[in-house]
């Protein structure tokens, strides 16, 4: 493992990292200055030492520098003092004072942030527990009824003609098809195919009778795909297949002409398009919020990954002129980053480790984490790095072990 150099660190912030290459420190005596009639020397009262103030010019660069920047702008804008992990000064309680943020696509891309802190000394009190997970399936309840109604009120089919209808038949089928294919890859497939038939039905039948009642289709479509995690539980496989979910529309050919037919036929296929993805991303936070993670990068991965196609869809449905449509993913977006970001930062992070000889795993795991719990410690090295006999680790080569959250780097 290494060890960060005495006078420098990774910094971080309420435990989100970052990188910085300059810093300011001010600080001083609070007192008053009394000049008394006749004297020439006046006297300088001392009130004791002024509240130190530190200030960080530092960047998020990488592959999903967009997705942590957002977290990190969350935690910047949070209530209350938190712990900043000072680059030089090291571990010290402050509040956020003020900030700025500027985004580029230069050097790959990232988001610069200037940050001024001021020390509260003390931490702030302790206030009762924020339930991220509650206000995650909150949000996600609120999401799926806003759809439906958005949708009762976008989706129309009155006196449309018969291809039109056949069209919006088309894609309901397909997104069946695609629910189905994510509760199949979690091992539901054949509850799973049940359950997505009884909310959407595949008949055609059926599909014209549920066309003509907008409100009851969407309201079937949110039932579609929260039967997926009904029958394949809370897990990060789930929550991956409905990320993918988020993307379901962006393969259908766009409807081209300026009629009247053509225009009902667009806004129909956007209506559904949006019913599906809006119906993924409640279903997201809510299985989310029930997922137990295993470490720090599992939880980072999968933060990242939903803001990223949160953040996507509310691009999209901005620039669509859809501003409700566009908080909604903004709202859902915001929740799953709080949950997971509360409940990511105290799991235990993961680092290389280079063993300089081959040796057991079981002496491996003593001289990383003592005689405590090892025989634990010792399993999970062997199968987080799919080692073949436990006798013989490789030496030279780079294996994962488990760090402490309060003890890794960064």
């Amino acid at each position: 493992m290494t060890i960060a150099p005495i006078g420098w660190r990774k910094g971080s912030w309420r435990g989100l990292a970052f990188v910085s290459l300059g810093h300011e420190a001010a600080g001083g005596r609070r007192g008053a200055l009394h000049e008394f009639p006749g004297a020439d020397t006046p006297v300088w009262e001392d009130l004791g030492k002024a509240a130190g103030r530190f200030t960080l010019d530092c960047h998020i660069r990488g592959a999903n520098h967009i997705a942590e920047a957002l977290a990190f702008f969350d935690a910047l804008n949070a209530a209350g003092p938190g712990t900043l992990v000072h680059p030089w000064h090291g571990p010290m309680q402050v509040a956020v004072a003020s900030f700025s943020r500027r985004d580029s696509t230069d050097e790959g891309g990232y988001s610069a942030f200037s940050i001024e802190f001021v020390e509260s000394g003390l931490p702030a009190p302790a206030a009762p527990a924020e339930d991220t997970r509650a206000q995650s399936r909150a949000a996600a309840q609120a999401a799926s009824e806003d759809a439906a109604q958005a949708m009762a009120g976008d989706f129309d089919l009155a006196g449309a003609q018969s291809w039109v209808e056949e069209h919006a038949a088309g894609i309901v089928a397909a997104a069946a098809d695609a629910m189905a294919i994510v509760a199949g890859l979690q091992g539901g497939i054949g509850p799973g195919l049940a359950a997505i038939q009884a909310h959407l039905g595949v008949l055609p039948a059926d599909i014209q009778a549920k066309l003509r009642d907008p409100l009851a289709l969407a309201q079937s479509i949110n039932g579609a795909v929260q039967s997926i995690r009904a029958v394949a539980g809370s897990s990060i496989g789930v929550a991956g297949g409905l990320i993918a979910l988020l993307g379901f529309g962006g393969a259908l050919p766009p409807v081209i002409g300026d009629t009247a037919a053509r225009s009902r036929q667009r806004s129909n296929q956007a209506a559904l398009v949006q019913m599906v993805n809006a119906a993924a991303a409640g279903e997201l936070a809510a299985t989310i919020a029930g997922v137990a993670f295993a470490s720090y990068p599992e939880a980072v991965a999968l933060r990242d990954a939903a803001a990223d196609a949160l953040d996507a869809l509310e691009t999209r449905q901005a620039d669509a002129g859809d501003d409700a449509g566009a908080g909604l993913y903004a709202a859902l977006r915001r929740a799953i980053v709080r949950d997971i970001t509360a409940r990511g930062g105290t799991l235990a992070r993961l680092q290389d480790y280079v063993p300089a000889v081959t040796e057991p795993a079981l002496v491996i795991a003593h001289r990383l984490y003592g005689p405590d719990a090892l025989e634990a410690r010792e399993a999970d090295l062997v199968a987080r790095n799919r080692i073949a006999h436990p006798g013989f680790v490789p030496g030279g080569a780079a294996i994962q072990v488990v760090v402490p959250a309060g003890l890794a780097d960064g």
